[in-house]
């Protein structure tokens, strides 16, 4: 071993106001979701198609903010992004666009968030159901 390690932990997982923001979609959440943070797109899809070899390489370096699963079969149901002030640059609109493709394809849901709004538990509670298909707001309760 060398005299320094090589390997350090990051101090925090999260940053603050993320993990306020985790915290809050938990709270959120009916019971029978779990949300699951930092997930890579790779994790969550996949596709054969030749003409999908660039888009499944990418999908091995992006990740989405929060995965929102239901418990009972390990189905993911929605994906949050939070994104900030310095999101409208045009490759944060190349890799929106890549995004809007990818989950569009598969027919999952993916919520932009701004990181600057206040989420509360009620905000988040109204924005989570108003989006989530009908039949799995039943589903689990």
């Amino acid at each position: 071993m060398p005299d320094h390690p090589l390997i350090h932990m990051t101090p925090r997982f999260f940053t603050h106001s993320r993990g306020e923001f985790f915290r809050t979609l938990d709270q959120a959440l009916l019971p029978g979701y779990r949300a699951f943070p930092n997930v890579r797109l790779g994790d969550v899809f996949q596709s054969e198609a030749p003409a999908a070899q660039d888009l499944t390489a990418r999908m091995q370096h992006e990740h989405v903010d929060f995965l929102i699963v239901a418990v009972t079969d390990a189905r993911p149901v929605a994906a949050i992004t939070l994104s900030g002030t310095g999101g409208d640059h045009a490759g944060q609109q190349r890799r929106d666009g890549m995004m809007d493709l990818i989950f569009g394809s598969a027919g999952l849901l993916l919520l932009r968030l701004r990181s600057e709004d206040v989420h509360t538990h009620a905000s988040l509670e109204a924005t989570l159901w108003e989006h989530l298909k009908p039949a799995e707001r039943y589903e689990l309760v």
